[in-house]
């Protein structure tokens, strides 16, 4: 990748503080786009400001919401103001982001074995995005649940790879969030749906133990990895792993072209 493609196509708002476009992104034959696929945190706390740039300067038509129920996920009052619309897909039943213990116990500190649990039944879900994004006028389109982090880079992953971007890239998209994850963790502990999950409790040493945000803090690549190498080893790869849950050729190509701009 050249210097212009590794650097984040960040969106700076005070609201939120982890979007960018993935446009630039090297792929087979082209590059991604600028303009149709952006991602990010949650969208509950955007200014007036915020919004105008969202409106003038991003032209943003589509939001597609991947948090659970608990998170209270619901369309904003000034997405029909912008001609936006939202579609809810939660991309997994994340009874161990409420639960901090479950998770633990469930993954065992291994975010691979984590990313693996969310992409086993994700399949379906993913295609309805799919089929959202490449029906009707639906891009820009953001793409987000609570930091932006675990199912958005599983979502985006997936979508990236099936439009024949780079691995390296992807890879790479995923580790930005890095650079952002302390300004998301900041706002989120302030939000009453999250807020237990970066309270302490005494640990064996006395001290306090950070849980659920504090532990679910990590970007690690080997985590995206995973993801990428259970769609490369579907049959056909990330366009079959999509195929085999309920995707039409008519609709890879679709997005494949909408998303790639030919060199």
């Amino acid at each position: 990748m050249t210097a212009s493609q590794e650097t984040p196509q960040w969106i700076e708002l005070t609201g939120a503080h982890n979007v960018r476009d993935l446009g630039g992104l090297p792929a087979a034959g082209g590059t991604v786009r600028p303009g149709v696929l952006l991602r990010g945190d949650n969208l509950d706390s955007l200014t007036t400001d915020d919004i105008t740039l969202l409106r003038d300067k991003v032209g943003l038509r589509g939001v597609v919401d991947l948090r659970a129920p608990f998170e209270n996920p619901r369309a904003a009052e000034w997405f029909p103001q912008l001609g936006i619309t939202w579609l809810h897909e939660p991309l997994m039943d994340f009874t161990g982001l409420s639960d901090p213990k479950a998770l633990r116990d469930r993954i065992g500190g291994d975010y691979a074995r984590f990313y693996a649990i969310m992409l086993e039944n994700a399949g379906p879900g993913l295609v309805r995005i799919l089929d959202f994004l490449v029906s009707g006028d639906r891009t820009p389109a953001l793409v987000h649940c609570a930091a932006g982090k675990d199912r958005t880079g599983i979502t985006t992953a997936v979508l990236l790879a099936a439009a024949g971007v780079e691995r390296d890239a992807i890879v790479a998209d995923y580790l930005a969030t890095e650079q952002r994850i302390q300004r998301v963790r900041e706002a989120l502990s302030r939000r009453p749906e999250y807020r237990h999950l970066s309270e302490g409790r005494p640990g064996r040493s006395g001290q306090s133990e950070q849980r659920g945000i504090g532990t679910a803090i990590l970007v690690d690549p080997k985590a995206i990895a995973s993801v990428l190498d259970t769609i490369d080893a579907a049959p056909g790869g990330p366009t079959g792993y999509l195929a085999a849950n309920g995707a039409t050729g008519e609709q890879i190509s679709r997005w494949q072209e909408m998303i790639i701009e030919p060199r």
